[in-house]
């Protein structure tokens, strides 16, 4: 919808006809409802800014500062485009992440399907075995064996704390704090902690510059960019930067301080002060950054498939083997 708004506008179409254009267009019935508000606010006399921020179109801040600074710059069209990009990135970093852990979690959930066959079906097949002849069992054997006979006798309360507790995991998955919280732990790890960062470091990096490229001034565009981060640590140290910028010390200088980017971050921010190229070297550092932390993703997740094959097929060969082992030592069979 903000793709296809810019369009017109950057086609020379007048405000209020782009506006009842999307309005009376075929997209969902919240977006047709918020521009149609929109043209009536234009025709009343409001600005377009005052409009926009009205409308009750979940968006993020950097839109409205970016519909802001276009009244004072007249290029409404740029600033529209130059958020939709940044405002695609953010989109298509949490799709691709999505996406990529399709395959992995069908291989884990079909993994822990023939795990709990072998272990609710075939196993307690041998439970005969504990009754008759329990001292020429291997304690391996036995305890398999023993487990999967007890899982199948309550396997229907089994499966309704099952239900309860994915019940449980659901609802705190959807506040926003418990997800905050899981947030910060994997920032944490070896693997998943740099990708994270890399990915939070270039949405910064690209929500900034995009900013400041459209005549944002310079704390007002550090505290928006500051606010789109969400890793805790990261903001805070970002925050620092922004009081600092606030207090007159260069950008590249108060980053440094604050450890809040790489060596070469720093030095690409530094090269655009001197060159008064700032926005544009930050964009670029924004695309390393994409790209730096899209590479890590993928090896990320191309370690996950490996894994979950080895501890899988681990505990499956575990059960077989117990089985195995059982049926060996009641027919005295040579191991």
């Amino acid at each position: 919808m903000l793709q296809e708004f810019a369009t017109l506008i950057d086609s020379g179409v007048s405000l209020a006809t782009a506006l009842d254009s999307i309005a009376h267009s075929g997209h969902h019935p919240r977006i047709i409802a918020a521009f149609a508000d929109m043209a009536k606010a234009v025709r009343r006399g409001d600005s377009f800014a005052t409009a926009f921020a009205n409308s009750g179109l979940e968006l993020p801040a950097y839109m409205q500062q970016l519909v802001e600074a276009s009244e004072l710059t007249g290029q409404l069209a740029t600033a529209l485009d130059d958020g939709v990009r940044q405002y695609e990135y953010d989109l298509r970093l949490r799709s691709e992440f999505r996406s990529a852990l399709v395959y992995p979690l069908i291989l884990v959930a079909s993994g822990f399907a023939a795990i709990a066959v072998v272990f609710l079906w075939v196993v307690p097949r041998f439970g005969n075995l504990l009754s008759q002849r329990t001292e020429q069992l291997p304690d391996l054997s036995r305890w398999v064996i023993g487990s999967g006979v007890w899982l199948s006798e309550h396997l229907g309360a089994l499966f309704m704390i099952f239900l309860a507790l994915l019940s449980a995991a659901v609802a705190l998955l959807r506040r926003a704090d418990i997800r905050q919280s899981l947030l910060e732990i994997l920032s944490r790890t070896p693997l998943v902690g740099p990708w994270l960062l890399e990915a939070e470091v270039g949405r910064w990096a690209g929500t900034l510059g995009t900013l400041l490229s459209n005549r944002v001034e310079l704390t007002r565009a550090l505290g928006l960019a500051e606010a789109s981060i969400g890793l805790s640590f990261l903001r805070a140290r970002l925050g620092q930067v922004t009081r600092a910028v606030r207090g007159g010390a260069p950008l590249s200088l108060a980053l440094r301080e604050h450890r809040a980017l790489n060596p070469g971050g720093y030095d690409l921010v530094a090269v655009g002060e001197a060159s008064g190229e700032l926005p544009k070297l930050l964009l670029a550092l924004a695309r390393l950054y994409q790209s730096s932390g899209r590479e890590r993703m993928q090896r990320v997740l191309k370690l996950i498939e490996p894994a979950a094959i080895i501890l899988i097929g681990g505990a499956i060969g575990l059960l077989v083997t117990a089985v195995i082992l059982a049926i060996s030592s009641i027919n005295d069979l040579p191991l």
